[in-house]
């Protein structure tokens, strides 16, 4: 397991990955002891490492120099991303009103140029501006592009145009000119405060190039046909005059000979300053709402985002940042079912718009939240997306899946009350609806238990023949057969979880030092650290090292970490560059892909969960 130097400075590779390892300059008193800082890059590509390296060195240099410099906080990245979103958005309705002037609004031409531009800024957000991405037939850049909706006739012309992009940006952000996109940049950066520094203009540059990619993709899978629904707008009330009020109406008198004299009852005469007709679009139902409880305001739906925040702000620590982000895909959700039935505000929500809400889970794909095509489109795009792709599936023979799983739209109608009850708190009118019969019948204690695979020894012997365990070809190259071993978390991780059983990412995020000798036994200390938490009190527990990994070195594995000066078990799965750090998820994505590449039968499903039932937790 020895470190391997590369000709970047501060480059190193140990294992499959390359990491960055800098020494603390003499100024940064707060280091303490620490003399190195050690970062892993998550990558083994040694071309993009070394891209990302010479950055990190650029950068640490320009901290020194710029101790004063204040660092972008998350609150000016989202500004700055929601500023260009807006701006790009208005961009593209003006080329839309030029379009209809020209006669050209459903041209094909111009959705596969919105798509081919989209999907390059989001090459840009996630590699940077670099020129050595590798657009081949088997490349992961490729499959990735495929993967997320792009056709292979649009790589050529998504390639050419990732590379102008990146040309511009590169030059723009190494001095060599001052383009647009800089001058960009620099504009959204004052516009938030932001400190003019390389780093903050990295943030910044990553900021501008997901909501460039958010909004042309958008844009491209829009297929531009005018709602007339939703064309005209009510005429605004003058503001000198006010209406008139037409007089009470007089008795009528019915003149002839058979009818008796009726005057009109008295309760049935309008009151003296009666209420606007309500719109079309609104029933009965929140009318009465409305009119029964008097001094609430309503929530326009452009500021359902906003109101989300906050209702994750009170939440604090209650919640994970993962249920933080599910609250928020629910409400995207349901303000696209709102968007769709013509809704403008809270208060014209009605039981058949949560009801609407049900039938879509019903009606799109489990996977579409992982498509990021799918989750770009508006919900009736997004079902008859899910309908294509199901129909194709059954054609090939494969069983076509439509429908979320029953814990999962409980999850999300869960989100939602908890979204009805803020919005009640917070004084903005809202219906109350009920979610009795829409709402799938909790599993009993036991079922999901019963359900989950369970694979026998037999089963899980031939996962352990992975060239993973038993030597492979490279670093590069894990699933060929080779003579190389590497102590990493693909290595021991899987080890655990058949031994232990405990949660992936208990495990996953363990520090060196849980790594403990007690009573003369080395244990394995499941605790709380800054990288997650447990699931309760009873969770914090000690747990035995299994002998098969002591024998197989693993104590000289977590001693030449430290010596190394890490702190976590598994490194490799941390990025400095993902804003939330779930070292579960990332461990899974890197193992089961292998796996499934490398088992003879199929891999079962959620197969890290099979391997902790299968042992019995």
């Amino acid at each position: 397991m020895g470190l391997r130097r590369h000709q970047v400075e501060n480059l190193i590779r140990r294992g499959p990955n390359f990491y960055w390892r800098a020494r603390i300059p003499v100024g940064f008193e707060a280091a303490g002891k620490n003399t190195r800082l050690s970062l892993s890059l998550r990558l083994s590509d040694r071309k993009i490492a070394s891209v990302v390296a010479r950055r990190l060195n650029a950068l640490l240099v320009e901290i020194e120099l710029l101790p004063g410099a204040r660092m972008a906080t998350r609150e000016q990245l989202a500004k700055i991303f929601a500023l260009e979103s807006e701006a790009v958005r208005a961009e593209i309705d003006n080329l839309d009103r030029g379009a209809k002037r020209l006669g050209s609004l459903r041209d094909p031409e111009q959705r596969d140029a919105d798509r081919h531009v989209g999907y390059a800024y989001r090459l840009l957000e996630a590699y940077g501006p670099t020129g050595t991405l590798n657009f081949e037939p088997g490349s992961d850049v490729r499959e990735a592009l495929i993967e997320a909706g792009a056709s292979e006739d649009d790589i050529p012309a998504i390639a050419e145009t990732f590379r102008s992009e990146s040309e511009g940006v590169r030059a723009d952000l190494r001095g060599q000119s001052r383009g647009r996109f800089l001058r960009d940049v620099l504009h959204r950066m004052a516009q938030v405060g932001l400190d003019d520094t390389g780093l903050n203009r990295d943030a910044a540059s990553e900021e501008i190039f997901r909501a460039r990619a958010d909004a042309l993709l958008a844009s491209a899978e829009d297929s531009r046909k005018p709602n007339l629904n939703k064309l005209s707008r009510p005429p605004a009330p003058s503001p000198i005059e006010a209406p008139p009020v037409p007089p009470p109406p007089k008795p009528q008198i019915l003149w002839t000979v058979d009818a008796p004299v009726q005057p009109t009852p008295f309760a049935e005469r309008p009151p003296a300053n009666p209420a606007p007709p309500a719109q079309a679009n609104v029933d009965a139902s929140t009318a009465a709402h409305d009119a029964a409880v008097p001094g609430r305001t309503d929530l326009p739906l452009s500021r359902f985002d906003e109101e989300v925040d906050k209702m994750i702000a009170n939440k604090g620590k209650e919640w994970t940042a993962e249920t933080a982000a599910d609250a928020r895909v629910l409400v995207n959700l349901f303000r696209g079912i709102l968007e769709e039935h013509g809704v403008m505000h809270s208060g014209q929500i009605t039981q058949t718009h949560v009801a609407a809400l049900r039938q879509h889970f019903n009606q799109v794909i489990p996977s579409w939240g992982r498509s990021p095509r799918l989750r770009t489109l508006s919900t009736q795009a997004m079902r008859e997306e899910s309908a294509r792709i199901v129909a194709e599936e059954k054609a090939k023979g494969k069983p076509g899946k439509i429908g979320l799983a029953a814990t999962t739209i409980r999850r999300h109608l869960g989100n939602l009350t908890h979204f009805q009850t803020h919005l009640k708190a917070s004084n903005y009118t809202i219906a109350d609806w009920t979610l009795k019969s829409l709402r799938p019948r909790k599993p009993k204690r036991g079922d999901v238990r019963h359900q989950q695979v369970k694979p026998g020894p037999d089963q899980v012997r031939p996962l352990f023949d992975l060239p993973i365990f038993t030597g492979q070809l490279s670093a590069d190259k894990p699933e060929t057969p080779g003579e190389l071993v590497f102590h990493s978390a693909n290595y021991f991780l899987p080890m655990l979880f058949t031994y232990l059983g405990s949660r992936r990412n208990e495990f996953a995020s363990l520090m060196v030092n849980d790594i403990v000798l007690e009573g003369g036994r080395w244990a394995i200390n499941i605790k709380p650290n800054k990288y997650r938490t447990v699931k309760n009190t009873q969770s914090e527990r000690m747990l035995p090292v299994p002998t098969e990994l002591l024998r197989l070195n693993f104590l000289d594995y977590v001693t030449r970490l430290k010596e190394l000066g890490h702190e976590l078990l598994f490194p490799e799965l941390y990025s400095p560059f993902r804003k939330t750090q779930d070292l579960g998820d990332r461990f899974y994505k890197d193992f089961v892909p292998i796996a499934k590449k490398c088992m003879p039968d199929e891999l079962w499903q959620r197969p890290i969960h099979a391997l902790r039932g299968g042992a019995g937790f």
